[in-house]
């Protein structure tokens, strides 16, 4: 009778190894694209260590591969319980309060995210990951903000969503406080339009600098091909509360982003990049849930 509950144990102990060890056991495409972070390393990472008491019910793979001169670093994290789910792209390592609010989403439903890392910088060695997505040379000589073309980047980039995702593709940002003639140092603000965007407040005033979902750098970025913004579309993201603003984009004004990417070579526009100030990771996590609410 005694020897029973050891082996009973010892059974117990064996069977959530090899379950632990299936959770978080990649999906097959990804076999070798990626390697599971140990927890011992997880100090080289300052948003692994600023969330650390947040991620043990997560799985962490680390991806790196080499493009040209740039060796790619990149945190993969998913939540085991439910794997297929939203699935966020972060591609600025400097925007810590939305790393911050991708694993909240994550924990909360399910998927995953995928965080470009680039030494807490908001550039790769003069590449901004964000503007990496020209796949050929005229693509990328078109683009402004790309080195060179990328096609393994872009290539693995959405091979990893795509093996996560269900529903749009969705971005992370944070901004600094926004352009509105105030002295703000930044170049987003729902208060300013462009010949390729187009503003639209949900908020009757909106606030500056102060945080909040009316403040001038809190909305979500949509894209399409139409010069006419999807107006039901926008309507209902404003009556949830949510500023939006509409990119047009054309191959002629293509600048290599992932909105871009989305739009022109894979034909959608089913596209959501949620911004906010930096450090105002609440109303990111607030624009979050209303969203996964609506998609």
């Amino acid at each position: 009778m005694g020897r029973f509950p050891f082996f009973a144990i010892v059974a117990l102990w064996s069977v959530q190894l090899l379950f632990g060890a299936s959770e978080c056991r990649l999906p097959s495409n990804l076999r070798g694209l990626a390697a599971p972070l140990p927890s011992s390393e997880w100090a080289h990472y300052p948003d692994l260590g600023r969330n650390r008491k947040l991620l043990e019910d997560l799985c962490i793979y680390r991806v790196r591969f080499k493009e040209g001169n740039l060796p790619w670093q990149m945190l993969l994290l998913f939540n085991p319980r439910r794997p297929r789910g939203p699935f966020w792209f972060l591609p600025h390592d400097n925007e810590n309060s939305a790393f911050d609010s991708g694993v909240y989403a994550v924990r909360k439903y399910g998927g995953g995210l995928l965080s470009v890392v680039a030494g807490g910088h908001r550039f790769f060695r003069g590449q901004d990951p964000n503007r990496n997505f020209g796949t050929d040379g005229k693509t990328a000589r078109q683009c402004r903000q790309q080195k060179a073309p990328a096609p393994l980047y872009t290539r693995t980039v959405f091979k990893i969503i795509d093996a996560f995702r269900r529903g749009p593709y969705l971005a992370l940002h944070s901004n600094s406080d926004g352009y509105s003639g105030n002295g703000g140092s930044g170049t987003i603000s729902i208060l300013r339009s462009t010949p390729r965007s187009r503003a639209f407040p949900a908020w009757k005033v909106i606030r500056r600098g102060r945080g909040g979902l009316d403040d001038e750098d809190s909305m979500v970025y949509i894209a399409g091909t139409g010069s006419s913004p999807p107006s039901r579309r926008i309507r209902r993201l404003n009556r949830a509360g949510i500023n939006v603003k509409y990119e047009w984009v054309s191959p002629s004004h293509n600048d290599c982003s992932m909105s871009n990417y989305v739009v022109l070579k894979l034909h959608t526009d089913r596209y959501f990049n949620i911004e906010t100030q930096h450090g105002d990771s609440r109303t990111q996590k607030r624009i979050i849930d209303r969203l996964i609410k609506l998609y």
